[in-house]
C-alpha cells in the first residue's frame, strides 16, 4: 500500500517553527497563539474508469506557543477538517465526506553558541469517512532533524520522519529543510500549508512589498482514510493520490498574519480502494484537473 500524507509531521514543525523567527509586533512574546482557515474547491476531473469526481476541502487549526528566546518555543496545535468528495455518473460512489482531525506537538531548540538547531514534531491524526469511528482511522507520525544556518541568507537542515499508515506498517523517509533568499526579493523554501497547500513541498516566492508576494509550490500528496461500514468495501481504506502545483497570491498584515488566494493544477491522480481483507477493490486515474482557495491565519 501507499502511504497517506508524508508530511504530518513536517507540516507541523515547519508551521509551527515560523513563530520562532518572527519579529514580534511589541516587546517579546512569551506566549503565542494562532488561528488559521482555509477553504478550497478541486473543479470536476474525468475518471479513466469512467465518472467524474470534484472535491471541496475545508480546515480550521488553532495552535499554542510558549517562547523562551525566538529560536527556542515548544508549541501545541489542533485541527479539524473536511474533504467533500462528489462523484457523478458512477452507479455507486467509492465515498463521501472525509473528516479529519489532527493534534501535534512540536519543539525548537538552539543550542548556545552554535549554528545548529534541533527540532522534534510528535502528533496523531484521524481520518475517517463521515460514518465511521474516529479510533479506526488514527495514525501516529514523528519528524525530527536538525538545521545548520550557513549564513544569514542560507539554512539547510536534515531531519527524518516516520509515518504511521492504515492496514500497513509505517514508512520511514528523509527530508532536507531548505530556507534560502536568493536576492532581497527571492527566496526558495520547504515549508508546509493548509487546506490546497496542505502538507510539504518546495516554494519559490517573490515579494512585491513588504505586503504582498507570490509563490508557486510544487508536491505529492496521499491521502487515506478509513471507510464506513457501506458502499464498495464497509470497513476498508480508501487513498486518493495527487501532484499538486499551487500558485499564490498573498497579503500579509504582519508576521504570521496573511490572506492568501491560490489557484492550483491537480495532476497525476489516482484513487484507490482496499476492502477489509486487504484486497483492492477499486482503482482509477483521474484526469488533472484546476482548484481555487483561499488560505487565511492570523497570529497575536
Amino acid at each position: 500500500m501507499k502511504t497517506e500524507i508524508t508530511g504530518i509531521a513536517l507540516f507541523i514543525s515547519v508551521s509551527a517553527g515560523v513563530l520562532a523567527n518572527e519579529t514580534p509586533r511589541k516587546g517579546f512574546p512569551r506566549w503565542g497563539q494562532s488561528v488559521r482557515g482555509a477553504a478550497a474547491h478541486e473543479f470536476e476531473a474525468d475518471l479513466d474508469k469512467g465518472g467524474a469526481l470534484a472535491v471541496d476541502r475545508y480546515f480550521l487549526d488553532a495552535g499554542l506557543s510558549r517562547l523562551w528566546r525566538f529560536d527556542r518555543m515548544i508549541s501545541l496545535s489542533a485541527g479539524f477538517g473536511q474533504d467533500d468528495y462528489r462523484f457523478s455518473g458512477l452507479a455507486v460512489e467509492p465515498w463521501g465526506r472525509i473528516d479529519n482531525y489532527r493534534v501535534g506537538l512540536f519543539a525548537r531548540w538552539a543550542l548556545e553558541e552554535s549554528k545548529w538547531t534541533l527540532f522534534a514534531g510528535p502528533s496523531i491524526r484521524t481520518s475517517v469517512e463521515n460514518g465511521a469511528d474516529l479510533d479506526d482511522g488514527l495514525t501516529a507520525a514523528f519528524f525530527g532533524g536538525a538545521s545548520y544556518k550557513f549564513s544569514d541568507r542560507l539554512t539547510i537542515g536534515p531531519g527524518l520522519g516516520v509515518v504511521g499508515q492504515l492496514e500497513d506498517t509505517p514508512r520511514y523517509f528523509p527530508v532536507v529543510l531548505v530556507n534560502w533568499d536568493i536576492t532581497e526579493r527571492l527566496s526558495l523554501g520547504t515549508g508546509g500549508g493548509l487546506a490546497a497547500t496542505g502538507g510539504p513541498g518546495l516554494t519559490l516566492s517573490y515579494a512585491f512589498s513588504d505586503h504582498w508576494n507570490a509563490g508557486l509550490t510544487g508536491r505529492y500528496e496521499s491521502k487515506r482514510f478509513r471507510l464506513n461500514d457501506e458502499g464498495l468495501a464497509p470497513s476498508g481504506v480508501g487513498e486518493q493520490e495527487y501532484v499538486p502545483i499551487i500558485g499564490s497570491l498573498t497579503y500579509i498584515l504582519y508576521p504570521g498574519s496573511f490572506f492568501s488566494l491560490i489557484f492550483g493544477y491537480n495532476m497525476s491522480g489516482n484513487l484507490m480502494i482496499d476492502d477489509a481483507n486487504g484486497d483492492t477493490v477499486y482503482k482509477s486515474d483521474q484526469e488533472n484537473g484546476l482548484s481555487i482557495g483561499l488560505n487565511t491565519s492570523y497570529r497575536f
